[in-house]
């Protein structure tokens, strides 16, 4: 199961530099893949390579930061010790927002 990105409300926007930038609502997902959940599996962002993501994640107790690992567009989700989340665990509690650039 792959994070749920909810981005039908944002267009893009603007560009940074040479990068589109995309605004999204970010669901965890039901089982969480060790080594992250791939990029291409959220959905279309309407680029090819994605070069930052930017944001977190909170059920309103815990929260969960994103790392995004660029060179197998990856999105890392880890715990705030900095661990990264165990395999199979559910994160569909956890929501957010993200920033995301790429082109």
């Amino acid at each position: 199961m792959a994070l749920t990105l909810d981005y039908d409300n944002y267009s893009f926007r603007d560009r940074m530099n040479d990068c589109l930038v995309r605004r999204a609502q970010l669901t965890g997902p039901a089982s969480y893949p060790t080594g992250g959940v791939v990029i291409a599996n959220l959905g279309d962002f309407g680029w090819g390579e994605t070069h930052t993501l930017l944001g977190t994640l909170w059920n309103g107790t815990a929260m969960r930061f994103l790392w995004l690992d660029r060179a197998n567009q990856k999105v890392i989700i880890v715990d705030d010790a900095g661990a990264q989340i165990g395999n199979g665990t559910d994160l569909s509690a956890f929501t957010g927002e993200i920033l995301a650039t790429g082109k």
